[in-house]
């Protein structure tokens, strides 16, 4: 099983974890764009494979297609590999009806990037239409997509996920445990009806009827028990931790991966 780490638990960090007054999170993205540059990514990128992290979620604020051009996505995933990561997955955020025109472009630089899989969530009211484009460009760039479970109005339930993508040959799903945990869905029941088409896994733990992340082991969602059922599957696609705490997440990071790696054996 690829285990990885999604760069948007940092979301933080671009502030100092000094949680600046009337927070918002639309700005904290622009706030990333601007100013973490491509350096600052490569520093980051060599702590995470520090912790034993060798594969990776790039969460598109971190490393733009806004930004930066294919060949310098290309130039990056070299240095990537050098510093000791497998895989590369591209987390877009979402997308609704207004974002149909750069999906081309997206996945024309996660190619570069070398990721085989983009993942974020969709505007429930515009998903068939997004995930037609979603097909075609899929099929164009031999990449997958990977719709992520966000509350509505995005889609959420396994129900509808599972619906959407019945007759797609590039999109699945993206199973975020602790979302569905925190909404008391039952995320085992969520994998098993979801079988063969989970290309991408946010690993993240929660408490039923809670808000924000914990440390992989320290919430209630059911992780040993996924990624045991995982295991037995033979899943090849990347779980991807993500914690997203206010300061630094490295220590619960380091937590996060020895409890995996201990449920694992």
């Amino acid at each position: 099983m690829n285990i990885g780490m999604i760069t948007c638990n940092y979301f933080m960090k671009i502030y100092g974890y000094a949680s600046p007054e009337g927070f918002n999170w639309g700005d904290m993205c622009v706030k990333w764009r601007s100013e973490f540059k491509e350096a600052d990514f490569l520093k980051l990128a060599g702590e995470i494979r520090g912790m034993g992290y060798d594969n990776l979620e790039i969460w598109e604020p971190t490393f733009s297609y806004t930004v930066y051009s294919d060949a310098q996505a290309a130039a990056l995933s070299a240095k990537l590999r050098d510093i000791g990561f497998n895989s590369l997955v591209y987390c877009i955020g979402g997308w609704g009806k207004g974002s149909i025109p750069d999906i081309e472009k997206e996945y024309a630089f996660a190619k570069a990037l070398g990721a085989k899989v983009l993942t974020g969530c969709l505007s429930q009211a515009d998903a068939p239409e997004i995930i037609a484009e979603l097909e075609r460009v899929g099929e164009k760039y031999g990449c997958l997509f990977a719709i992520e479970n966000h509350p509505l109005p995005n889609v959420e339930s396994p129900v509808k996920v599972a619906e959407l993508i019945k007759d797609c040959k590039y999109v699945g799903a993206n199973l975020d445990t602790g979302i569905y945990n925190q909404q008391c869905y039952d995320v085992l029941a969520a994998a098993d009806m979801l079988k063969g088409k989970i290309y991408h896994t946010h690993l993240k733990d929660t408490v039923k009827g809670g808000r924000g992340c914990l440390p992989i082991g320290d919430g209630d969602a059911p992780i040993a028990a996924l990624l045991r059922k995982y295991k037995e599957w033979g899943y090849k696609y990347i779980v991807s931790v993500e914690y997203e705490f206010p300061t630094d997440p490295a220590p619960g990071l380091v937590k996060s991966i020895a409890y995996i790696k201990d449920a694992l054996i």
